[in-house]
């Protein structure tokens, strides 16, 4: 764990993008979660590391056993020395084999994490960063708020991985613990 001026927030997305991370709406949008989680510094990793344009390129690339073993060091690592992790992968399954294999890698990253370490999610799933904007726009009237940094604060909630989210965990909305740190 980290100094608590250098709090570690671990964002755990999908795949890698095609282009570095840093000009991404999705890094941007990660960037302002960190002060909402408590953190200051972002480490991103993510279920398998196979660079896509999208889940569709993703689709077509066929996930295997291997891939997923690939990329479990770079995973364990970035947990290890997270003090807060934000499950980010998205709401959407793949179909088939590759869905049913990133649900395995989502559930063994689930194990990795610390009982002191917090899960933080957006609008009670691991809704992608790249869709955030989206998600809380006024126009969809879900939440209200000036600007998108104070409606993604009401929505960006801590999550105990051993109650009501344990199952649900991946696709379907779980009670969040609390909005704050």
């Amino acid at each position: 764990m980290q100094a608590s001026d250098q709090r570690i927030l671990c964002a755990i997305l999908l795949n890698p993008p095609l282009r570095p991370a840093e000009a991404t709406i999705s890094h941007r949008n990660l960037i302002v979660a960190l002060p909402l989680t408590g953190c200051s510094r972002l480490k991103i990793a993510n279920l398998v590391d196979l660079p896509s344009k999208d889940q569709v390129e993703l689709a077509s690339l066929e996930v295997t056993e291997q891939d997923l073993a690939r990329s479990r060091p770079l995973l364990s690592a970035a947990i290890e020395d997270a003090d807060e992790v934000l499950f980010a992968w998205g709401t959407k399954k793949l179909a088939g084999t590759s869905g049913r294999l990133l649900d395995e890698q989502a559930k063994w990253m689930r194990s990795l994490v610390k009982p002191s370490q917090r899960v933080w999610m957006v609008g009670g799933t691991p809704r992608h960063p790249s869709r955030w904007r989206q998600f809380v726009g006024p126009e969809k009237q879900r939440v209200t708020g000036p600007t998108f940094e104070a409606r993604l604060a009401k929505v960006l909630t801590n999550h105990d991985l051993n109650g009501p989210c344990q199952e649900a965990l991946g696709n379907q909305p779980v009670i969040p613990m609390s909005r704050r740190p």
